[in-house]
């Protein structure tokens, strides 16, 4: 009901926008880690309890009220950090609350998960997508989105508010002709393995440095391949003469593409798993080379 619904003006509201309320934690996987670390509920080693999320919800809400902790990448806590929130969960501060996100739960410790109560949520809407983006660009830059790049990064973020805020802010950086490098080279009578490996780096060297963010420009290269062969087989296929090479090898570097993003989605090394991609493709697609102008 609309009690439930933020008014965004009032001075909670502000603080939770800008990151100040005083019992309202967000805690994440850090930039370059690969795990969420015990650090980040118990201190470093010189101020261990006395500092970290744990710390912070066994004290006394400041405003009154709860104290609200936001745990993300909940299922990359590794050992460690999933035993030291375990107490905390077992016996919470007054009035705290606390929210892991996970996408995969079942990477999340059992101990863990039996004190939870699971909630599943669906892939947001493009329409509910556009406006949250709208929402947060006005509050946080107030000026107006170019159309073109909310509509693609609306449709690479598989309705993910923030996968949408990566790949708008990868678009803004100028991202997206790296990417049309790509397609481009994509669309050449002979695809060597070297110039894709070339182009692709290009657009590696956009990306953070951290593991997640070289793991999302990845899915972003084989995703906008995988666009370029499925555009390729439906032209082919609306030919009068249909080219039987053409689409046989655009269907199998099309189920490379699939491949390699399961690859990446079981944390293969990306330069490893980029390099055989690349490989791969000029062996899948040689067959076009004798057929091409035929």
């Amino acid at each position: 009901g609309d009690e439930l619904t933020a008014c965004g003006e009032c001075p909670s509201c502000r603080q939770v926008i800008f990151h100040s309320h005083p019992d309202l934690f967000r805690v994440g996987l850090p930039e370059g880690k690969s795990e969420l670390p015990i650090e980040v509920f118990v201190g470093s080693a010189e101020k261990r309890g006395r500092e970290g999320l744990c710390h912070d919800l066994s004290l006394s809400a400041m405003q009154g009220g709860y104290r609200i902790a936001v745990i993300d990448d909940a299922d990359k806590m590794n050992a460690s950090s999933a035993n030291a929130l375990l107490k905390t969960l077992e016996e919470p501060g007054p009035g705290a609350i606390l929210i892991l996100i996970a996408t995969d739960s079942d990477q999340v410790i059992t101990t863990i998960r039996s004190r939870c109560q699971q909630v599943n949520f669906t892939r947001l809407s493009d329409e509910d997508l556009h406006q949250i983006l709208t929402r947060i660009n006005m509050v946080e830059h107030e000026g107006e989105l170019d159309s073109k790049l909310l509509e693609e990064a609306i449709r690479r973020a598989d309705g993910s508010v923030s996968k949408a805020r990566t790949a708008l802010e990868r678009l803004q950086s100028g991202e997206s002709h790296e990417l049309h490098k790509v397609t481009q080279l994509l669309g050449r009578q002979k695809i060597m393995s070297a110039d894709l490996a070339m182009v692709f780096d290009e657009v590696m060297s956009q990306a953070g440095s951290d593991t997640n963010s070289q793991r999302e420009a990845a899915l972003l290269i084989i995703e906008t391949s995988l666009q370029y062969f499925h555009q390729s087989l439906t032209t082919e296929a609306g030919m009068s003469q249909l080219d039987q090479v053409h689409s046989d090898c655009y269907l199998d570097a099309m189920d490379r593409c699939f491949e390699a993003s399961r690859q990446i989605d079981r944390k293969i090394s990306v330069p490893a798993c980029l390099d055989q991609f690349c490989h791969d493709l000029e062996m899948l697609l040689r067959p076009t080379w004798n057929s091409a102008g035929q």
